[in-house]
């Protein structure tokens, strides 16, 4: 091979050239060069010895530059301050030390004019002006250690200090080569060279990967773009470089993106990835411009597993730290887990100083109303703590910065509104791992746009997921004796109490009985152990059933076969003869023998007796729940806890990377389910991919959600205009529902007023008039609260200067007459008598025998499905299209429901039948690879749509949405080009508008003047066959600009 196709003259001196010519760096080649203790010499880098490697000339330069009153009596103790290692002190606790002087300075005792000594910090870095800094790239340095001598690629220093490691390889060569081979062996043989390391980059040219001392080659990443802009992105080392090391970005990374996790007992040293670094800084960008963007810093998208609680923690420290000012930041969740998880984060990394967390942890309404007003450096709550609607708002010479985790999720309903009316001046930033879509307006008012998207694709691609494999596992269900219907019906007519006799006709026909089969259940369990023991060394299993019951069940089954086969191995390994497989088996055995099972379910009052009917004592299990952190373990890879059974805890906002396997035998929501399957792609050492094993057939909620999806509308991703909510016909039909409801009591011998007008007890009486007035019989109820529950679902819809005071008085008089109505019933016990039933379906229900001939499970690769997406997606189907019922229409519609089957007529056999079918439909293979394919094809669609607004020439969604508006089919294309034009415009317009104005929506004013800039602009640009429609363009364009840009 020529030299110049070789390791150092095509990777090396490519890169150091890079450094140098394009990026400013000084370069020096030392291998045979460099001359020692001379500092005459242009070949001197100031060394006296190879086993040096800090270089004191420089550092020294640098310190006396940035400190004043530097002296060489100090600057010899800072070098000893940095040269000292204390023997107990491991590799990444040393390097945290030196990290914490490098940020913070080094304190030392400065004699001051009057002869006493004081502290002072002395700062080694110029943070606030990179470029003040010197920047050395030494190519083949040599370095020894106590034994080995040794001679690194690149290594690159700032103000002396060796930050920067670069092992490199032919472009032949793989790059984790670089990792096995001469970075494992240099942290034993030249340990020093690590002692103060920031940044480790392993690159062959085309592949480039940077991590931190301690990481394992699994957590190395890449970084492929300079901008979110670049889609695609680049692996190559160049990339690497431009992105990494422009001294502005590399003395930002090191000083803003680093942290150090001490979590669980351990210590690992975190980079931020290419994603965060530049979602991070375009959120901070954005709290430096907060007073021009009303508070609203935008929606930080990045998908699940991506590291949004290290992308808080960087963006908070970076606040504190680079800006004036001791801002109050506030991190928002709406889960107690999520709020211990993440300020426990928050705790491990530092942040807190010497506190913990709890100090920070709002723990009542009142406790974070006193926080708020304290100054805090940072405040954990619940959404729900902003439970104080009549507190007087919050005003502060201080910033209070609010980022709310799973944003989409916890910016509807009360709390949120209490909160921006608590705190009108704070900022608001929203972070999610799911995407916002057109019609999800709360979350987009409240947080304004995107501000960094990192979505599902860009994730699998970048390697911050991993792959995911689809296998149905279930097998097919057969009823063949119609005697079951007999059976039931004998016994439930024997229930003399017609309440029991209603609740145990509707359980019994639940699919719940079918799913608990106990013959199905058993040869699940039976499945699992064969499935889990063969693929043990892919991580941690979590098996999901319908109940808590089921769950506790399960586990018991699993454990006695788990026990079965152990004793099975053991036997077959008795008569194995090649030692190699017999190491093997043994090294299996061991594993198998100390695992753990855990069952993890929410806890309820009766539990005791309930779990005892069915032989099951749950005091063990609860007592191990109580007094073990289960969640810790589960996550600690090396603990032997390596199967949960759960039934609905820790499916969602539970991360755990080493979670490999998902064994699912549960019916769920399809969003659920999506955010439950997300729960195995999570990144780990040594885990290729993720599997999810189905028992439960999920293509059957896949399958319906998408229906729901195409026939809501929302299917057409490739097309179509927005939808735009007719105001004026929304309000009205309000008025009129409200009045519909208040007048059916009126006829029922009822006068709302009198509810409205009364006070305390008589109040309460009068509530209950209220309800007796329309409770019988049934279907006067069913009639009045479908009425009320019509009205209500519109009035949410309205605005608060939509709402007048008397409506708000009806609406709620209304609403307390339906909750008086609707409460909850006593519960009716029929356990005794479903366990009788639920016998007699177990006696008819049987699974379908598998010939030994059958082909295996093919496992599908669902990779590409972003299931994030498609999660909040299916969950806002609903509320896509706002539909203004005909309310005759909708009360004939819910009495006809009402009409009960008489019970002698169910037809039981059918029934379960059908049950069936839909169950064994599930499992079949061609139904299964059609809905995974639906699936892609619908995500692919959606991705399609946002990208719309690009191919039509705007720079956001919002142009395109004004264009939509605009748009007629029978446009010429000059016409076309005119309204695109006339769109960008009119945005702007309005945009510099809003800037000025304060409540632009609230005030009859400031509404009137955009209105007329509506009017005037579309007057002035639109073609002339569009003119006669300006008022109804100037109004749907209001109305569009209204929701997207209210205050929220």
């Amino acid at each position: 091979m020529s030299y110049e196709y070789s390791e150092n003259e095509l990777v090396q001196q490519s890169a150091v050239d890079l450094l140098h010519d394009q990026l400013g760096w000084r370069k020096f080649y030392a291998y045979n060069d460099e001359v020692l203790d001379d500092d005459s010499s242009a070949k001197s880098i100031g060394r006296k010895s190879y086993k040096e490697i800090i270089l004191t000339r420089y550092l020294k330069e640098a310190v006396f530059k940035f400190n004043g009153w530097m002296t060489d009596d100090i600057f010899e103790k800072i070098i000893k301050i940095l040269s000292t290692k204390i023997s107990s002190e491991s590799d990444i606790q040393n390097n945290e030390k030196n990290y914490k002087y490098f940020k913070d300075g080094i304190e030392v005792d400065v004699l001051d004019s009057n002869g006493n000594y004081t502290k002072k910090k002395a700062q080694l870095f110029d943070f606030k002006n990179p470029l003040e800094n010197d920047f050395l790239a030494v190519q083949e340095m040599k370095i020894w250690g106590e034994v080995y001598h040794r001679r690194a690629d690149i290594v690159g220093f700032v103000n002396g200090i060796p930050l920067l490691f670069v092992e490199l390889k032919r472009d032949d060569v793989p790059v984790v080569n670089a990792y096995n081979d001469n970075y494992k062996d240099y942290r034993t043989t030249i340990p020093q060279l690590f002692y103060y390391n920031a940044f480790i980059m392993f690159a062959n040219g085309p592949e480039a990967k940077v991590g931190t001392l301690n990481s394992k080659f699994k957590f190395f990443h890449e970084w492929k773009r300079l901008n979110e802009e670049d889609d695609e992105g680049s692996v190559a080392f160049e990339t690497m470089l431009l992105g990494m090391c422009d001294k502005a970005n590399f003395m930002d990374l090191f000083e803003n993106f680093i942290l150090f996790d001490h979590s669980n007992g351990k210590v690992v040293k975190i980079l931020a990835r290419n994603h965060q670094f530049l979602g991070v800084n375009q959120a901070f960008e954005n709290y430096k411009a907060r007073k021009f963007k009303n508070g609203k810093l935008g929606v930080f998208w990045h998908t699940q597993g991506s590291g949004k609680s290290y992308s808080m923690i960087f963006l908070a420290q970076k606040i504190h730290r680079k800006l004036e000012g001791s801002p109050t930041i506030v991190i928002l969740t709406d889960r107690t887990e999520l709020n211990k998880q993440i300020s426990g984060t928050f705790e491990a990394c530092g942040c807190l100083g010497n506190l913990k967390a709890s100090k920070y942890i709002a723990s009542s309404g009142n406790d974070l109303v006193t926080k708020l007003k304290a100054n805090p450096a940072y405040i954990f709550s619940l959404i729900q703590k902003f439970n104080k609607d009549d507190e007087t708002p919050i005003h502060t010479d201080y910033d209070i910065l609010l980022i709310s985790d799973e944003a989409h999720r916890s910016q509807n309903g009360v709390y949120a509104d209490n909160m921006c009316r608590l705190l009108p001046d704070a900022s608001r930033i929203g972070f999610t791992g799911t995407p916002l879509f057109s019609f999800d307006n709360i979350t987009q008012r409240t947080f304004g746009d995107y501000v960094s998207i990192y979505d599902f694709k860009r994730a699998v691609d970048d390697g911050a997921t991993v792959p995911l494999y689809y296998e149905n596992r279930g097998d097919k269900l057969v009823l063949d004796n119609p005697e079951i219907n007999d059976r039931l019906l004998e016994a439930i007519e024997q229930i003399d109490d017609e309440e029991k006799r209603t609740k145990v006709e509707n359980l019994i026909k639940q699919e719940l009985h079918i799913i608990r089969n106990p013959k199905r259940l058993d040869k699940i369990a039976r499945d699992f152990v064969n499935h889990y023991s063969e693929v043990w060394q892919a991580g941690k299993a979590m098996f999901v059933s319908v109940d808590r019951l089921t769950s506790v069940q399960m586990m018991e089954l699993c454990q006695k076969y788990w026990n079965d086969k152990i004793v099975e191995l053991e036997a077959a390994a008795e008569s194995l003869d090649s030692e190699q497989e017999l190491q093997e088996l043994q090294s299996k055995i061991t594993w198998m023998k100390e695992t753990e099972m855990c069952v993890v379910i929410s806890q309820e009052q009766g539990e005791v007796e309930y779990f005892k009917k069915h032989n099951i004592d749950i005091i063990p299990y609860r007592k191990k729940m109580m007094d073990r952190e289960l969640d810790k373990e589960f996550k600690d890879e090396d603990n032997p806890f390596r199967i949960v059974f759960v039934c609905a805890m820790w499916l969602t906002g539970f991360d755990c990377p080493s979670l490999s396997v998902l064994y699912l035998d549960k019916p769920l929501q399809a969003h659920t389910l999506m955010q439950t399957i997300a729960r195995a792609n999570r990144v780990n050492d040594g885990k290729e991919n993720g599997l999810i094993e189905d028992y439960i057939g999920i293509v059957t909620a896949l399958e319906k959600a998408l229906v729901d999806y195409t026939t809501s509308g929302q299917g057409n991703a490739g097309g179509g205009h927005k939808v735009t909510i007719d105001r004026e016909k929304l309000v009205a039909a309000i008025y009129e529902d409200c009045a519909i409801a208040i007048e059916y009591l009126h006829e029922h011998g009822f006068e709302l007023n009198d509810l409205i007008q009364a006070k305390n007890f008589a109040k309460i009486k009068m509530i209950q008039n209220g309800a007796n007035a329309v409770a019988n019989p049934a279907e006067v109820k069913k009639e009045f609260t479908t009425k009320a529950g019509e009205f209500f679902r519109l009035y949410k819809y309205a605005t608060k200067s939509e709402i007048t005071k008397e409506l708000k008085e009806q609406h709620d008089a209304l609403d307390a007459i339906y909750r008086q109505l609707t409460k909850p019933k006593p519960p009716v016990d029929v356990s005794d008598i479903m366990e009788q039933l639920e016998g007699i379906v177990n006696d008819y229900i049987t699974t379908e025998d598998t010939p030994d001939d059958a082909e295996p499970n093919a496992k599908i690769d669902i990779s590409n499905i972003d299931f994030d997406k498609l999660s909040i997606e299916f969950a806002k189907i609903k509320n896509k299209n706002l539909v203004i019922n005909d309310i005759g229409d909708l009360v004939a519609t819910r009495l006809a429901q009402m009409i009960k089957t008489n019970p002698n007529r169910i037809d039981f056999y059918k029934h379960y039948l059908e049950v069936i079918e839909a169950y064994n439909k599930s499992q079949d293979k061609a139904v299964i690879e059609q809905v995974f394919a639906e699936l892609l094809q619908t995500v692919k669609d959606m991705n399609e749509e946002q990208k719309r607004y690009v191919r039509e020439g705007f720079e956001s969604d919002e142009e395109l949405t004004i264009y939509d508006m605009l748009f007629k089919d029978s446009l010429t294309k000059e016409d076309i080009k005119k309204i695109k034009e006339l769109a960008k415009e009119l945005l702007k317009k309005i945009k510099d508008l809003l800037k000025e104005m304060d409540s632009p929506f609230d005030k009859e004013a400031t509404i009137a003047t955009i209105q007329n800039e509506i009017r005037n602009t579309l007057y002035a640009e639109l073609p002339d066959d569009c003119l006669a429609d300006l008022n109804v363009y100037r109004q749907n364009i209001f109305d569009y600009l209204k929701a997207v840009y209210s205050a929220a």
